[in-house]
Parts: structure tokens; sequence; C-alpha cells
């Protein structure tokens, strides 16, 4: 299945807006979601790119797409951790999340999975899944994400996603301690 995430500039919405946001978007006529961000709004369409597509998105939200991915982000070897720490920075944390899978693959090993977690966790409160959020930060510690990953810190950012104010989600990270395990 085709799958393209879409950046839009956020000129006005937040995340206490999500269900007004998906009701304008109703009309995409194939699966979407949506992630809301301070500075972007992420819709992911599971269909092909078109033009189309991209008309409908920008005249339901009235703003410009910044970026387009289709598919899965390239991941470099040797640059995971960089492009990790800048998705999240960039508040991009569904993307951020693929940098650090194939780490965790590689070395198996479970803290790393951890780091794929927190990102997950963070984007699932940029879809207000309060739950599925704090879940995945529980799922991430019983993994020993807590050597990687300040749990409070954690917290404080999906806190930060739904008062609808800006993240530092890479400032939670123990960057010495994944720096060891990736040269393992």
């Amino acid at each position: 299945m085709d799958r393209a995430l879409y950046v839009i500039e956020n000129n006005k919405y937040s995340i206490n807006e999500l269900n007004e946001l998906k009701e304008r978007l109703k009309n995409l006529n194939c699966p979407h979601g949506i992630r809301v961000s301070v500075t972007h709004i992420e819709v992911v369409v599971f269909c092909k790119d078109s033009k189309t597509i991209r008309e409908k998105i920008t005249k339901a939200l009235g703003s410009r797409i910044i970026d387009v991915f289709i598919g899965e982000p390239e991941v470099k070897k040797g640059k995971e951790l960089n492009n990790f720490i800048d998705f999240l920075d960039n508040e991009l944390f569904w993307l951020a999340h693929t940098f650090m899978e194939i780490p965790w693959k590689d070395y198996n090993d479970k803290r790393i999975q951890s780091l794929v977690l927190y990102a997950g966790a963070l984007a699932k409160a940029q879809e207000n899944e309060i739950k599925a959020s704090l879940n995945l930060l529980n799922m991430a510690k019983d993994l020993g994400g807590d050597e990687l990953i300040d749990l409070n810190c954690a917290k404080k950012q999906i806190n930060l996603i739904l008062e609808n104010k800006r993240t530092n989600a890479s400032s939670c990270l123990n960057l010495q301690k994944i720096n060891e395990l990736l040269r393992n």
C-alpha cells in the first residue's frame, strides 16, 4: 500500500482541534491520520501521492505543504542517531522513530528499541492518544529505556504537546549512553 506523509504549515491549530481537522479532511477518499505540532500538522495518507490529494489537504487546512515524505525516509548508516535527534527536535516524531529501527534490529538491543517507543509515544501524543502515549513510555521503561531516556522529562514533553507548546524531546536522552551502545 502506498503511503505519503505531508507536513503542513500550522498557523492556527492546536491539539484540541484535532476532531475539527479530521472533519475538514474527511473528503480525502483514502485512509489517513493526523498529528498536530505547534509548527506543523502531519497528514499521513495511505494512497498514492497526487496533485488532487495535495490540493484537498491545502484547501481543507488553509495552509501550505512544507514537506512530503513518500514511504520511509532514507536511513544512512552511521547517521541514525543524528537524524533521530534532528527529527525529534523538529517534532517529526513518527519519522524520527524510523531512524532507530535499523540500529535496534542490528544490535538486537531492547534499550535501543526503547528509543523507537519514545518517539512513538510522542507521536501518539500529537494524535491526542494520551493512554497509548503513556503505554508506549511504560513499554520503553520495561525494556530498560530509563538508562537512555529520562522518563520524567519524557512525560513533560508529552504534556507540552498536549498544551500546544514547543518540545525539546532530545533533551530527555542520555546521548553518552546511546553513543556507547551504538559503538559496541
